[in-house]
């Protein structure tokens, strides 16, 4: 299929946010205008959650500005355009990466209290999220080690830090 005739199909039956971010990927990775690719091909493309991550970075104020969305919000549309579960193994991942690469320790440098506070309740919220998706859920031993790794240094640092 070329990827302008998929295209086409995004833009008659998505938001226009969602088409723009489309195109914004894709011609970031191929040409639209030329390259043709398998539907599954295409379907792995704009599944992978790390392709947003990676494309749409320097599309986020258009993203968030002008259309007032996120990169999750065009993920969820474009998942249920192509009838994909969001809460796949590639969110699931992209997540687990993001807490995976902070050190909770850290959060003891902060001389602020408040500041200190809402950091740690930020990667808490962030643990929340992993622990209630449904990909996790149903795939514990993919990542309960390294989330418990994480859980039990936050608990050090919120008894070091005097944080309930």
């Amino acid at each position: 299929m070329k990827i302008k005739e998929f295209l086409i199909n995004i833009e008659n039956s998505c938001s226009k946010i969602a088409y723009f971010c489309v195109i914004h990927m894709f011609e970031k990775e191929f040409d639209i205008e030329k390259d043709s690719l398998e539907e599954k091909e295409i379907k792995e493309f704009l599944i992978n959650y790390n392709n947003y991550d990676k494309f749409l970075n320097d599309y986020a104020g258009v993203i968030y500005k002008k259309f007032e969305s996120s990169n999750d919000e065009v993920y969820n549309e474009i998942c249920k355009f192509l009838s994909v579960n969001p809460d796949n193994k590639y969110l699931f991942s992209h997540r687990l990466k993001r807490i995976s690469n902070q050190n909770p320790m850290k959060y003891l440098n902060i001389e602020d209290e408040e500041l200190r506070e809402s950091a740690i309740c930020r990667l808490e919220d962030k643990i929340h999220t992993i622990e209630s998706s449904l990909y996790y859920k149903e795939n514990k031993e993919v990542a309960f080690k390294e989330i418990e790794k994480i859980k039990k240094s936050i608990k050090v640092v919120k008894t070091a830090a005097g944080v309930r």
